[in-house]
């Protein structure tokens, strides 16, 4: 089976770890989040798959290829954002011959896909939206369906006054490809917003069923947290030793250093001495200096930290950025003279 995956947002919710990597190559434990997703359509019978891009594209086909774990893969590059339905109609040409997945790239999803796949076909409707019970209905496009499970009404992110249920749309389908007849080629299109609510408009057959497994969104600083945690702890499906703390064994972690709570530390990351780290996320190349005190911090690659310093609770830190050279609170103590600098 076919999947395409919407992979071209800027995830300006998450500046500015994105400001220099696309969104779906953010890492998760030290794993590009499409890497992930990848290696689960894979598992899940996906051959062939399509990926939108649009902000950093490069960056994507020059780290998987032209196939990963099996799945062949194409690339549309887009020269403005087309929507969640605009990017797949730019897909057409392949998806055309056959029921195929569309997997939004921005959550991390570890789900029985085949299950999704088997009751579309036996609903034989035009598409099939996999669903979940979402904690914050008014950030969701939330569903309503009858005790078969066809849609009987969709409305993308309602104010709150206006809600009518917690089930809400996963951001997973599995679409017949007359859909794409649906979608206008001329201008951007989103399928919560457009082609979803045009369908039911019409009365075309628009089901939804109940995705089993586990779903993150990681579109915000605390949600992509929370992914990284609950990799950790083995929630996602994925083999896991249920640690709270992982390091990359390129990593140069201080013995005198601690590492307090949960805490993620990616490749060619460097800690000093008498460092205390608590629930944070570090980047492949980032630098804590000796006796630094960060508490939820997120740094990007090479980002560093002087020494002596106590950044705010929750500092997140670009690409290269630094952060305590010019503190009056503390003498900051530099990097040594030839540590790996951006």
């Amino acid at each position: 089976m076919k999947a395409m995956i919407l992979a071209a947002g800027e995830g300006t919710r998450l500046r500015p770890l994105t400001l220099d990597v696309p969104k779906p190559m953010i890492p998760i434990v030290g794993v590009p989040l499409l890497a992930r997703t990848l290696s689960w359509l894979a598992g899940e019978g996906v051959t062939e798959a399509a990926i939108n891009l649009f902000h950093r594209p490069q960056s994507i086909p020059d780290f998987f290829g032209d196939e990963w774990r099996g799945i062949r893969l194409h690339y549309l590059f887009e020269d403005s954002l087309r929507g969640t339905a605009g990017g797949v109609k730019g897909a057409a040409a392949l998806l055309r011959d056959a029921p195929f997945y569309v997997v939004y790239g921005d959550n991390l999803i570890h789900a029985d896909l085949r299950r999704l796949a088997d009751f579309h076909a036996r609903r034989g409707g035009i598409a099939t939206v996999a669903l979940f019970h979402h904690p914050n209905p008014p950030a969701a496009g939330i569903v309503a369906a009858d005790p078969d499970g066809r849609v009987t009404r969709f409305v993308e992110k309602p104010p709150p006054d206006l809600v009518f249920s917690d089930t809400a749309n996963a951001g997973v389908y599995v679409l017949d490809p007359a859909v794409l007849d649906d979608i206008p080629a001329d201008r951007p299109s989103d399928f919560g917003k457009d082609i979803f609510p045009d369908l039911l408009a019409r009365g075309r057959p628009l089901y939804g069923d109940l995705l089993g497994g586990y779903l993150q969104d990681t579109g915000t600083t605390d949600a992509y947290r929370q992914a990284n945690w609950d990799v950790l702890l083995g929630k996602t499906g994925d083999p896991a030793d249920n640690s709270p703390v992982w390091a990359d064994p390129t990593a140069r972690v201080s013995p005198s250093a601690q590492l307090l709570g949960r805490n993620v530390i990616g490749p060619n990351v460097v800690i000093e001495g008498g460092a205390r780290l608590t629930d944070c996320i570090l980047w492949d190349g980032a630098y804590v200096g000796p006796e630094a005190v960060l508490h939820q911090a997120i740094l990007a690659r090479h980002a560093v930290v002087a020494g002596r310093c106590a950044p705010p609770e929750g500092i997140i830190l670009g690409q290269s950025e630094k952060y305590g050279y010019n503190t009056r609170l503390a003498e900051p103590v530099l990097p040594p003279q030839g540590l790996e600098r951006p």
